[in-house]
């Protein structure tokens, strides 16, 4: 599949839909953008607009990145692979 593709200049909100145990969650969800093939390492809380959450594409130079999401729930911490993006 292709990722979805931006211009280095654009500021877009890409949503993400965020499942635990195949139930949506849209509470408690940091955000990673890493480089392609890098571990995510800096979290962010995940913007909401209106009823959907996901990340803000800004300020990325040129290339290939990862979008990552983590749940904070009680035992457990999942994160999950939420696709790639091309920046040009």
């Amino acid at each position: 599949m292709k990722p979805n593709s931006y211009p280095r200049e654009t500021t877009e909100f890409q949503p993400l839909i965020i499942k635990k145990n195949n139930v949506i969650v849209t509470e408690g969800i940091s955000t990673s953008i890493a480089e392609h093939g890098e571990r995510p390492s800096t979290w962010i809380p995940a913007v909401a607009l209106g009823a959907e959450v996901g990340v803000m594409i800004t300020g990325l130079t040129p290339g290939m990145y990862d979008i990552y999401a983590k749940v904070t729930d009680s035992p457990e911490i999942p994160v999950m692979d939420c696709g790639s993006i091309a920046i040009t």
